[in-house]
Formats: C-alpha cells, structure tokens, sequence
C-alpha cells in the first residue's frame, strides 16, 4: 500500500471516527438543550402572563410554529397600520384553573436599527396590555439597547387597556395611558418595539373574536 494510499484511510477513519463521536455528543445533549429551551420559554411566558400556571398552544396546523408566521402576515399587512415590518412567531393561551386568562404573542420586529428584535407581549383576557420580556436583541449600547436594560421604557406600557399606542418625542408620555416616550437617541428601536407592541394587540383581538380552541380543547373567549 503506498503512503498516499495509507495516509487517505487514516485521515478516512479519523472522520468517520469524529463523526460518530459528535452524534453521540448531539445525542446525549439534545434533550437537556431542549428541555433547557423549554423552560427558558416558560419562563419568558410566565414574565408577561403572571396570572396563568400553564400554557397551551391554538388548536389547528395553522397556528403551529412552522405556519403561523404566514397564517397572520396577511392579516398584519392588511391592518390599518400596515405592520409590514412584523412576524409573529408564535401564540400561546395562558391558562389558570381550566380557563382561558389571556395570550402570549412571540413577535420578531424586522426594523430594529441594528436588525431584528424578538420578544414576547402578554395581553389579558380583556385586551389590557400586560407585559413584554424581549427575547433577542442586538442595538446599539447605551442607546437602543436601553429597551431591554432600562425598564423604564417598557414600564410605561404597563396595564394600559388600549387599542394600539402612540410614540411621542417631547417627553408627554405621561399624559395618557397610551402615549410612550421615546428613548432618548433611539427613535428607530422605541418604534419598532412600539409597532411590533401594537401589532401584538391587534393579533389579540383577533384571535380572541375567532372563536378558537387551544389544543387542550380550552375556548379562548
């Protein structure tokens, strides 16, 4: 056997070696990342719906994670608003007691200024506004970045019962409940999270007029 020849099957049995040991690897991780996943995701559910003890997804392969993004663009596009600029990735029902106490909507922003923007917006049974615990998020520091770790932008949302809200510049959010100051620089990220906060609402009241099931069988009404 020439050296060429040996020194290929070596480097052949090397791969295929590596490459069982990296399934095996994958294999033995896969499930504690998901589960680790999972609660993570809980927990961002239960930041912004405190009330529920267990959420469950919308009955119908529409609503899976897979088809929900497409089953609701038409429907953000065609609002008033026009929310051309927002996904929505998911929808769960918040559930206390076998009743139905509200939704989380997972919303992905696309005009962030420094890209996309991911967080989920929690919206009681009777459409009050209830929370937002952002998911990614990659703006400037210091200026956009300020939505995430200065809580007192996203406060201001907090308990309004509005149908959508309005950001302001000159510092008079404070004069009505549906009015939100800007982050000082950060016009663009306080807009995109406002209008992705808004577009939330509007799949709310939607879902909630459709009549739909969670797929534990619980009505959302």
């Amino acid at each position: 056997m020439s050296k060429q020849v040996s020194d290929a099957l070596r480097l052949f049995i090397i791969t295929v070696i590596a490459g069982f040991a990296l399934g095996a690897v994958y294999m033995v991780t896969k499930e504690p990342i998901a589960a680790q996943n999972l609660k993570m995701q809980q927990e961002a559910y239960r930041a912004v719906l405190p009330e529920a003890d267990k959420f469950e997804e919308l009955e119908g392969p529409q609503y899976s994670e897979e088809q929900i993004a497409g089953t609701f663009k038409p429907f953000l596009e065609g609002d008033p608003e026009s929310y051309t600029d927002d996904d929505i990735e998911g929808i769960v029902a918040g559930i206390k007691d076998g009743q139905y106490v509200g939704l989380v909507i997972t919303v992905n922003a696309h005009d962030g200024y420094s890209g996309d923007i991911r967080y989920s917006v929690g919206v009681g049974k009777d459409g009050t506004y209830m929370g937002t615990s952002i998911l990614e998020i990659s703006e400037t520091a210091g200026l956009g970045m300020r939505a995430k770790t200065d809580p007192s932008f996203l406060e201001q949302f907090n308990g309004a019962h509005v149908e959508k809200f309005t950001l302001v510049k000159d510092g008079t959010g404070s004069s009505s409940e549906d009015k939100i100051d800007a982050i000082g620089g950060s016009t663009i990220t306080s807009k995109a999270m406002l209008r992705g906060i808004n577009a939330a609402l509007s799949v709310s009241r939607n879902v909630s007029e459709s009549h739909l099931k969670t797929v534990g069988g619980v009505p959302i009404e």
